[in-house]
């Protein structure tokens, strides 16, 4: 069959599209499950809204079979270009480009780059590393420039940290080459139209999907059970979907859909690309939601009645209304303008989250240390000579340094010693005290500024304070940090950095962009790259 990329086609028209997320697993077979869903296969081939699907990757644990077989099933048996997801839990860059060269023999060429959830079983020697969504989305515009590449975001935040460092590296993915935007599951209208106020000031043009799932009190049970990352179904709605479920005939499902279908037309009023349609894989089951969907869009001609309608729909009959917030935490974007550099100034003097005094003596400590031995002045110099001399690797030299520099940066930063140093572009609080190694942003598993490990908190919501009360905000947005490559870890960033091989730090300045337009390697708006190491 031939293969046409319709989603790209959907998205250079504005046409409302739908996509139909798949999950391989170990105790199900993709194209075997198509034959017992019962033709969808069929259905996707011929139906036109239907542009895309995805298929996930390692979803259910790190045995399920990765997606490239399953994605080229369905583009062979529907001539549809898939989304195929690349998750970067317990992967390096190396893996990632055998991922895509397998991509391209296949003839695939749309790719959802995350960094993954908390692999569900850690190594038995060693920390796991997570291949972080920026560097991975630079490398593969590198090395495919024309590929549709899309990225994950989570607006489900309740708290100013955890947000706005959501958002700030939300810009750093589209700077890095991203041209799709596809949120988390959630329930929070406002969040939606908050997302898309965000990517309007900086990057206007830029398509979003929702990702959108029929809840039923029996997956609400269960995400809450298993503390899905990222997900939030707070107690009100629990409560209400229980009710429903003990209360109505049919158990509730008729409200389900009737919530599925106005999610769906509440996203398109606010400007939405297409929705991802997660946990609908029948025939029947998309027959009934196409019907849903064209009775919400009936009642709901403009935002007012939607509003209106979506109210209803999570109003219990005892006259109890449904909250999507988190009990005690509501925040949204500021009222200020968002547009260009100026930005960062006025988050810095809002109100709100502020650094304590030890973060901020801490940083402009470490600040005032970089800039005496790691800048351009003479002890700097004098440093240089003695440091930075090429250290044969594996010699007793180098492993001496080494553990000196861990020794002296252990204390003060929680440093591994990865070889390439980068606490002047992260507000002086090292990334391997993130349990993924995440330097350029928050996963989408935090919650309420707590790690998705839930034994610290985000050191992304700790760099958020120091930028925002030292009013450097703009370096959470405007700093590409790389992936550190497997061959550095566990050696001294000393020499690197005075021979100049410390990691390069792509600047891009975030400017609005009044029009969409097409990323392409290399077309980064005045971007620049240094070293940058400590």
């Amino acid at each position: 069959m031939p293969h046409d990329n319709l989603l790209a086609e959907a998205i250079a028209a504005r046409r409302f599209f739908w996509s139909l997320e798949f999950i391989p697993s170990v105790d199900r077979v993709l194209r075997d499950e198509l034959v017992k869903l019962g033709g969808i296969a069929e259905v996707m081939r011929e139906h036109p809204l239907l542009a895309t699907f995805a298929v996930t990757d390692r979803v259910v644990s790190e045995r399920d079979p990765e997606p490239i077989a399953a994605a080229t099933n369905l583009l062979d048996t529907t001539g549809k270009q898939p989304v195929v997801h690349f998750s970067g839990k317990g992967r390096e860059l190396s893996d990632l480009q055998r991922t895509v060269e397998r991509m391209a023999e296949n003839g695939l060429s749309n790719l959802l780059l995350l960094t993954g959830d908390r692999l569900k079983a850690e190594p038995a020697v060693g920390r796991a590393r997570y291949l972080e969504s920026v560097p991975a989305v630079q490398a593969v515009r590198r090395w495919q420039p024309d590929w549709l590449l899309a990225v994950a975001f989570n607006p489900f935040k309740y708290c100013e940290e955890d947000a706005m460092a959501q958002y700030l590296k939300l810009s750093k993915k589209m700077a890095a080459g991203a041209n799709l935007v596809i949120t988390q599951i959630g329930l929070d209208p406002l969040k939606y139209v908050e997302t898309q106020r965000w990517l309007d000031s900086r990057y206007r043009g830029v398509p979003v999907v929702a990702n959108v799932l029929p809840l039923s009190v029996s997956r609400a049970r269960y995400m809450r059970a298993h503390k899905l990352a990222g997900i939030t179904i707070t107690d009100s709605m629990m409560a209400l979907l229980e009710a429903e479920a003990q209360h109505l005939p049919d158990k509730g499902a008729a409200r389900v859909l009737r919530r599925l279908a106005l999610q769906i037309v509440g996203v398109r009023l606010a400007g939405y690309a297409g929705v991802q349609v997660t946990g609908l894989h029948t025939p029947e089951k998309l027959t009934e939601l196409e019907g849903a969907v064209a009775r919400a869009t009936a009642d709901c001609p403009d935002r007012s009645t939607w509003q209106l309608a979506w109210s209803d729909s999570i109003t219990a009959p005892d006259g109890t209304r449904a909250d999507p917030t988190p009990a005690g935490s509501s925040w949204y974007l500021p009222d200020v303008s968002l547009e260009g550099r100026s930005m960062a100034t006025r988050i810095s003097k809002l109100s709100g989250a502020r650094a304590s005094a030890g973060r901020r003596l801490h940083y402009r400590l470490m600040r005032g240390v970089h800039a005496t031995l790691f800048g351009d002045g003479r002890l700097a110099r004098a440093f240089g000579g003695l440091l930075g001399a090429t250290v044969p690797a594996g010699s007793l030299r180098a492993r001496l340094l080494e553990r000196f520099e861990y020794a002296v940066k252990h204390p003060l930063v929680g440093c591994e010693t990865c070889g390439m140093c980068r606490l002047a572009a992260t507000q002086y609080v090292c990334p391997e005290t993130c349990p993924k190694g995440l330097s350029n942003g928050p996963c989408g598993g935090t919650t309420q500024n707590r790690c998705e490990f839930g034994d610290r908190e985000c050191i992304h919501s700790v760099k958020y304070r120091i930028a925002k009360t030292e009013g450097v905000v703009d370096e959470l947005e405007e700093l590409l940090i790389p992936a550190v490559p497997l061959e550095r870890r566990h050696t001294s960033s000393w020499p690197a950095h005075y021979q100049g091989r410390g990691p390069h730090i792509e600047i891009v300045p975030i400017e609005r962009i009044g029009v969409a337009r097409k990323r392409r390697a290399g077309s980064l708006p005045a971007a620049t790259s240094q070293p940058l190491s400590h």
